[in-house]
């Protein structure tokens, strides 16, 4: 008999209070991340630039991503182990996909990027967004950065899902927390139509989640791979088709 996925069994008792609880922890852990990253490194002397200082912005987020998976291991540890898809079952096909999500990373990095026109920014316009004049330096901080956030957004699904929400309900929780803490770019010096074109991308991203985690066998991976291909689809259109670039190539 095929298992019933856990998102079918409501479980009995204050459900509510639990959700409340689990939605404001996962609330405080972006919120505070996001503030200790916009003025907690530079009241540090640390710059929050990612190509002029990857390696203590990807430290910090990696703190985070540990921290979080510490206080939520618990939730994690339950994650679909009676649903249709058992967590990591097939590790050698799971091992498969991870390798090759990052060796796909590390040919755009290597190969991609460099290919790229290079960027031009007026001066008028103050400093240029960090995604625009992206290196391969950038990346290792947001990657690291992509785990915590989704780190974060399964402890919320897996919460929901065990407490036994139909998918719909976990699916717009999940659309309202991706998208709210975007707006936080707005503290990044990007432009607002940037700023809103982030919050309505991570809005649709959180849409489909839950359904990628929750009823597919490596949703999981295939959920990063998603979050990291974004950024660099959008600053591949930069580059290419922004008003700002000029047509040399990079190295």
């Amino acid at each position: 008999m095929r298992p019933v996925p856990p998102t079918a069994v409501p479980l009995p008792g204050p459900w509510k209070r639990r959700q409340i609880r689990v939605l404001a922890w996962l609330a405080g852990f972006w919120l505070v991340s996001d503030l200790g990253y916009y003025f907690g490194l530079p009241a540090l002397g640390i710059g929050t630039d990612y190509n002029g200082h990857p390696m203590p912005i990807a430290t910090y987020y990696l703190f985070w991503s540990g921290l979080a998976a510490i206080v939520f291991w618990p939730l994690y540890s339950r994650w679909n182990a009676a649903g249709a898809w058992p967590t990591l079952r097939n590790r050698i096909l799971a091992a498969i996909i991870w390798t090759t999500t990052f060796s796909a990373i590390l040919a755009f990095l290597h190969w991609g990027l460099p290919a790229l026109p290079q960027a031009s920014w007026p001066a008028e316009l103050g400093e240029p967004p960090d995604l625009l004049i992206a290196t391969s330096a950038y990346f290792f901080p947001k990657t690291v950065e992509i785990l915590f956030q989704q780190l974060l957004v399964l402890a919320m699904i897996v919460s929901l899902s065990l407490d036994g929400l139909p998918l719909r309900t976990i699916s717009l929780f999940s659309a309202v927390l991706f998208g709210a803490m975007h707006i936080l770019l707005a503290f990044s010096g990007i432009p607002p139509r940037a700023v809103i074109m982030f919050i309505l991308a991570s809005t649709a991203f959180g849409l489909i989640l839950p359904r990628l985690i929750l009823q597919t066998r490596f949703g999981l991976g295939a959920a990063f791979a998603l979050h990291w291909t974004f950024y660099a689809a959008v600053l591949t259109q930069a580059r290419i088709f922004g008003p700002h670039v000029t047509q040399t190539i990079v190295g």
